[in-house]
């Protein structure tokens, strides 16, 4: 079985694809939400998200969707008719007790 390294450092077997974006999508808004220039904690609008990612918005949002089940992710408001989404609390606790990952 052919294993993959995720954008937060984890091995998973390479099929699990949807765990591989939704890490992608956890490593972008982590980073997003501690770069300095984002003092306000800005949320990303899911076509940012999607082009951070290099993927359809649709797999984006069955990503998001899980995320925020799991309460890594949080929606906030509508911002330009589009939805926004930020990590929470609780997925920055997760991407950064990930070895390798902060």
């Amino acid at each position: 079985m052919q294993e993959v390294k995720t954008a937060l450092g984890r091995w998973i077997p390479s099929h699990e694809v949807q765990t591989v974006l939704e890490d992608n999508i956890l490593r972008v808004l982590f980073d997003y939400r501690m770069n300095p220039q984002n003092p306000n904690n800005v949320p990303m609008k899911i076509s940012e998200i999607a082009r951070a990612v290099s993927t359809e918005e649709k797999l984006v949002v069955a990503a998001l969707e899980a995320l925020k089940m799991d309460q890594n992710v949080e929606e906030k408001e509508e911002f330009q008719q589009e939805r926004t989404f930020g990590i929470s609390g609780y997925g920055i606790r997760f991407v950064r007790n990930i070895p390798d990952a902060s």
